[in-house]
């Protein structure tokens, strides 16, 4: 028998030592309670979701946790489920909590979330951009972005070919994108990526919780499209390749007996589906090899001007598309 003192120290620490240990072991609780709520997000139990995620919230360990999961589960899925939790905030109308929501993971989640987890970062990135761009904050979007996805994620076997157009759209969208268009080098490989990115269903995932690939790729046709005259061969392409993929877009959100099912991914391809459209309805009295009147005189721009690594001038013009800063010039 262990002879103890009045105030029961030793039998105290141990309790103590008990419950963090318990506590410790509970990742898997964690883990489970997470995976309920991101299944009830997607299904639309957004209360469900909630409570859910306050269960896993008010167990989760930062310090102790995050090795463990990833140890156990290759993924850290309740810290990504802090940023999956912006979207079901973003879903309910409360958009400024949903932003709060985003920074918190921000602040508190990313600068320590281990960087060699290219798919827990890149899932934890997808929410807050998804909140934060459609939001006014594209800039911030852009920053958050750029700042905390690896070196090597290019080549990464699931989210490498999304890398490049992702940061391409955010900094289109963004304040950064005034010199964007200033040579025909940088535009025309910038053009090459949009006419050639072509996501996969298994890449579009993403889309049952906050918006499809296939936007991301329709978003980057019409950002690029903006920069260019109507009856520009390039920019027909562009459109017509936008429209292609906001329409595979629209079939990925919707269900097969015509309703809704992913809210947040049909409301992100809504806007840009509609600007490729009034895009193409400006074009319509225009056609590849017409003649048509510049500031600065006549230009006959024909096929050609593809097949010959845009050798002809490609006039630049100022598009009101959102977030984007665009500036006039001939390159």
């Amino acid at each position: 028998m262990i002879n103890q003192d009045d105030e029961f120290s030793l039998e105290m620490e141990l309790a103590e030592r008990c419950c963090h240990e318990a506590q410790v072991q509970s990742y898997h609780f964690a883990r489970a309670l997470i995976n309920l709520a991101e299944i009830h997000g997607r299904k639309g139990n957004l209360c469900k979701a909630q409570r859910y995620f306050a269960i896993m919230e008010s167990i989760y360990m930062p310090t102790e946790h995050p090795k463990l999961l990833s140890a156990a589960y290759n993924v850290d899925r309740c810290a990504v489920g802090f940023a999956t939790s912006a979207l079901w905030l973003l879903q309910q109308g409360d958009v400024e909590r949903a932003i709060e929501r985003c920074e918190y993971v921000i602040k508190n989640i990313l600068p320590s979330y281990d960087e060699k987890d290219i798919i827990g970062l890149f899932t934890m990135l997808l929410p807050i951009v998804r909140v934060l761009k459609w939001n006014g904050n594209a800039d911030r979007a852009y920053e958050v972005y750029e700042k905390y996805t690896p070196d090597g994620i290019e080549n990464h076997f699931a989210f490498g070919a999304l890398h490049k157009p992702m940061l391409l759209v955010l900094k289109l969208c963004s304040n950064d994108s005034s010199d964007q268009f200033n040579s025909l080098e940088s535009m025309s490989d910038d053009i090459e990526l949009a006419l050639t990115f072509e996501p996969t269903d298994q890449e579009d995932i993403c889309a049952y919780d906050c918006w499809s690939m296939k936007s991301l790729c329709a978003e980057l046709c019409v950002r690029l499209a903006c920069q260019l005259k109507p009856g520009n061969p390039v920019r027909d392409d562009l459109i017509r390749k936008g429209i292609l993929m906001s329409t595979a877009a629209n079939q990925l959100a919707i269900a097969s007996n015509g309703t809704i099912k992913h809210i947040l991914a049909y409301e992100g391809n809504s806007g840009i589906h509609v600007e490729l459209l009034q895009l193409a309805k400006e074009d319509t009295g225009f056609a590849r090899g017409i003649f048509h009147e510049e500031e600065s005189g006549m230009e006959h721009l024909t096929d050609s001007s593809l097949s010959n690594g845009f050798a002809q001038k490609l006039v630049i013009n100022d598009c009101p598309s959102s977030g984007s800063a665009s500036k006039s010039a001939n390159v």
